[in-house]
């Protein structure tokens, strides 16, 4: 009797061990499924229409069509002439999802409250970033946060038509008597700064000038410009010149050279012995953005690889993902210098960011004016 006590109480216990086990498998079952739906909301959520305001090409139509075309959205772009209409459409109040500021205008934009930290864990291929490229934009990530996310790379250089122009090893050499008229400049004062505190000996913290020193480089920057044939305002415009003939270099250039090759004509850069500008441009989400989840779709899109080879074919940018650098193909790798990416990121600094109060140092305002005023010597 005793012996079948026992076994109805052993059976007793795995029937209720069996029971608890199924229900724990059923609530499992269950969390699957509520998660499943999440995703399913999540990616619902992607919808609509994502507003750009940037510069033309960097809205990547083509690598962003698998994606658009998933979720039915549209990106409609409005186009950038300046870093300065960031702030000033911004300032007023319009709405965007994504822009593309400079990074040395970043701390303007945060003390405005005009545009909000990135949440990289919403990111899956921030991981796959290219370390130099997150290690150049550590001095804007303010307050410990993110604020942008890198779309390509590039750098300053002297370009020149070869049929016409030779290399020059130094900056200084545009100022001889034999470059007059000869090359075209852009309206950028931020690199020509950085230009003229190269020429001047200066090779760090390059966003830190005294007045005395802006000084200095005003008049390195006069006599740039009046040694100029003209100043350009586009892309378009700077490649047009060279390969007509008109001028026979870009100094302070970019993108254009491999895009003149591509197109039969005999372009080349060089960086000069002072060194260079390096250009990370990033996308940037407006604090007021009325589609964030478009916006971090994007975030994400842009660091895939269709989207970087756009960077690299139809921008003539650098490609700042592992994967993509990996992939690239060797006249794609010909372009850039990507077997010593590590040592250029190293030696070469970003534009800013500028103190924003007067003190010691100019503020951006005080670089800003000092440009106008070269523009405007004779």
């Amino acid at each position: 009797m005793k012996k079948m006590l026992l076994l109805l109480l052993i059976i007793s216990i795995i029937g209720t061990f069996s029971l608890l086990s199924c229900k724990a498998e059923e609530a499992v079952e269950e969390q699957v499924e509520e998660a499943a739906e999440e995703e399913v909301t999540v990616e619902t959520e992607i919808s609509g229409s994502i507003r750009f305001l940037g510069w033309e090409g960097y809205e990547f139509p083509e690598a962003y069509k698998e994606l658009t075309e998933k979720y039915g959205v549209t990106i409609d772009p409005t186009y950038l002439t300046s870093n300065d209409e960031v702030f000033s459409k911004l300032y007023a109040g319009a709405e965007y999802d994504l822009t593309t500021p400079h990074p040395a205008y970043w701390k303007q934009l945060i003390e405005n409250d005009l545009i909000q930290p990135i949440d990289i864990d919403k990111i899956p291929n921030y991981e796959n970033i290219f370390s130099p490229v997150l290690k150049v934009l550590e001095p804007f990530n303010y307050d410990g946060k993110v604020w942008g996310v890198p779309i390509l790379y590039a750098y300053n250089e002297f370009i020149y038509n070869a049929d016409n122009a030779d290399s020059i090893e130094s900056w200084w050499e545009i100022l001889e008597p034999e470059w007059k008229d000869r090359y075209v400049i852009m309206d950028d004062p931020m690199a020509f700064l950085i230009m003229a505190e190269r020429m001047s000996g200066k090779t760090k913290d390059l966003n830190l000038v005294t007045p005395e020193e802006l000084a200095e480089y005003k008049d390195i920057l006069i006599d740039v410009k009046n040694n100029a044939r003209t100043m350009v305002y586009s892309l378009g415009e700077a490649k047009n010149i060279i390969i007509s003939g008109e001028a026979d270099a870009w100094v302070q250039g970019f993108f254009v050279a491999p895009m003149a090759r591509a197109e039969g004509y005999n372009v080349w850069s060089c960086i000069p012995k002072e060194g260079t500008v390096l250009v990370v441009d990033c996308y940037v989400i407006p604090k007021n953005a009325p589609n964030p989840d478009g916006a971090y779709a994007i975030l994400n899109e842009v660091l895939k690889i269709p989207a970087q080879m756009s960077v690299v074919d139809d921008l003539s940018g650098g490609a700042i993902t592992n994967d993509a650098i990996e992939s690239l193909t060797e006249d794609q790798r010909s372009r850039y210098d990507y077997d010593n990416l590590e040592e250029l990121f190293a030696e070469n600094e970003m534009n800013g960011p500028f103190p924003t109060e007067a003190g010691e140092y100019i503020t951006f305002g005080d670089m800003v004016t000092m440009w106008e005023e070269v523009k405007m010597a004779e």
